[in-house]
């Protein structure tokens, strides 16, 4: 078990009814190309949320990784995302800076990330090194493959540093992640 499944676990131990029944009762962003439905759960506790999106992709895992993996490029495809520069990259390695906004009824948040960044042959794990707007942001993306079509998690846990009402906070995770799975799905078809 990895660092960061334990740390999803420690979470989630604490409250696993709760947990579940979030799980269970996901969003659901059925895709007229996909044959299994996207799902998408959003949870808080202790002033951590966690999020948890499952969702298909009628492409190779490698193509979606490197879709993944074009940090330049993101804000091409991610119109929310202002700029993504890579700082620093090695073999499996990437340090890339992001800025974002996030829009939601009269609030907007600007969001600066330092993504150290971990590439493995199927998966993606992330952690913010920076700090300024969230105290932990960490996660990461796995890739596998069923009857010709790769499946994509992503999994987020995410601790701001700023104040925003929990019920507010948790719709508008749900959707940017909505909106970024989309945007994947068209990114990855038309590559």
């Amino acid at each position: 078990m990895s660092a960061l499944t334990r740390t999803f676990h420690t979470v989630t131990i604490r409250r696993p009814l709760l947990v579940a029944v979030m799980l269970a009762a996901g969003g659901s962003l059925a895709r007229a190309d996909s044959t299994i439905p996207t799902r998408i759960s959003v949870s808080h506790a202790n002033g951590v949320y966690l999020v948890a999106a499952t969702f298909e992709v009628a492409a190779p895992a490698a193509k979606a990784l490197a879709v993944l993996t074009d940090y330049e490029q993101i804000p091409r495809f991610m119109p929310d995302v202002r700029s993504s520069v890579v700082r620093q990259r090695s073999t499996g390695r990437a340090l890339v800076e992001q800025e974002a906004v996030s829009r939601f009824m009269m609030f907007s948040k600007r969001v600066h990330l330092l993504l150290d960044i971990v590439e493995g042959a199927d998966d993606i794990t992330f952690e913010d090194r920076c700090g300024r707007s969230f105290k932990r942001y960490l996660g990461r993306w796995i890739a596998s493959v069923s009857d010709g079509r790769t499946l994509l998690t992503y999994e987020l846990r995410a601790e701001p540093t700023f104040e925003v009402p929990e019920l507010i906070l948790k719709r508008l995770l749900r959707r940017d992640a909505g909106e970024m799975i989309e945007r994947l799905q068209r990114e990855i078809a038309a590559r």
